[in-house]
């Protein structure tokens, strides 16, 4: 009987993280199927390493206001070579949980087209990160990247934002909930109030959603980030992983974050219990959402990048 109980316990631990990480399982022809760099796009492979020694693989992609030349022929990697404009904002980009960096890139060379820099970082575990993920493995790879950014002489004279798709968007709220005075913005994409939530949709495991162990609670730590810390929410109207309700309930939260951040836990269930409240602007605050957006393609659809770019403009950037 010990021996079984082991071997369960083992099931519940690592068969979760195979529900959550799905992507990091994937073997190394998988992982690398239909990988494409962007043509005409300044692209550099990056190394960054957390607090715990994980080298995470992750990329830059330089806005084209910037030019460099490539010191190795024929390689991504190059000397950087500034000229006098500077980049719009620095977004770091935050992937979902079944997508490795590079299946950002389309949407990364979006926000190239706005002036803005990306980052996007591959988890442990992840593309060609090492490691193996968890729910703190992954919040110690943000704080990494964000530290990353803040160390580099050129990239640190930059403001800031955020983009998280997904899981991207639960590592995105974290990250800015632990790190407020550093992040001018954050944009949230198709992404969920908690694990456990979303698990109680699912038939067959809604009743053991107490055993879950990589939580994301994104509805508690959205209540920790200062409401002058601008918020832009995209939710896909046919998203089929994630229901709309999860980003209307979120967006009713945020609009009591900072006040709400010592809120007891039965005042945040009752008022999740709530009806979810239409989405609509909020002084510099904007919740849009994108009829025909599926929990994949949102950021395809009409109206994506339009609201963007009215909230990027709203940063005064």
């Amino acid at each position: 009987m010990p021996g079984l109980l082991n071997v369960l316990g083992k099931f519940l631990i690592y068969g979760q993280r195979l529900c959550i990480y799905p992507s990091a399982f994937d073997s190394e022809d998988e992982r690398n199927f239909g990988i494409c760099f962007p043509d005409n796009v300044d692209t550099e492979d990056l190394t960054i390493t957390t607090s715990d020694n994980i080298a995470l693989k992750c990329y830059f992609l330089r806005a084209p206001n910037y030019r460099r030349h490539t010191s190795i022929a024929g390689q991504r990697l190059s000397i950087r070579t500034v000229t006098s404009a500077a980049a719009r904002a620095i977004i770091i980009m935050f992937h979902g949980n079944g997508y490795h960096a590079w299946l950002h890139f389309s949407s990364a060379q979006r926000f190239l087209r706005l002036g803005c820099d990306v980052l996007v970082v591959s988890y442990r575990g992840y593309g060609h990160s090492l490691g193996k993920p968890t729910e703190k493995g992954l919040r110690r790879d943000a704080q990494a990247a964000l530290e990353y950014v803040l160390a580099d002489a050129e990239l640190s004279k930059s403001r800031i934002v955020l983009h998280g798709h997904s899981l991207g968007g639960a590592v995105a709220i974290d990250l800015v909930a632990r790190n407020p005075d550093k992040i001018s913005g954050l944009i949230v994409e198709n992404t969920f109030l908690s694990i456990p939530l979303v698990a109680k949709e699912i038939p067959g495991i809604r009743h053991l959603t107490f055993i879950i162990n990589q939580r994301w609670e994104s509805y508690r730590r959205i209540l920790k980030i200062p409401k002058d810390i601008p918020i832009l929410m995209l939710s896909g109207k046919d998203d089929e992983v994630v229901p709309e309700w999860h980003m209307l309930k979120l967006w009713d939260l945020a609009s009591i974050r900072g006040e709400g951040k010592d809120m007891k836990k039965s005042e945040i269930q009752s008022r999740l219990e709530r009806d979810g409240r239409e989405g609509s602007d909020r002084g510099k605050d904007m919740f849009k959402t994108i009829v025909g957006g599926t929990h994949a393609d949102t950021w395809t659809r009409s109206g994506y990048w339009s609201t963007v770019q009215t909230f990027l403009e709203r940063l005064d950037l």
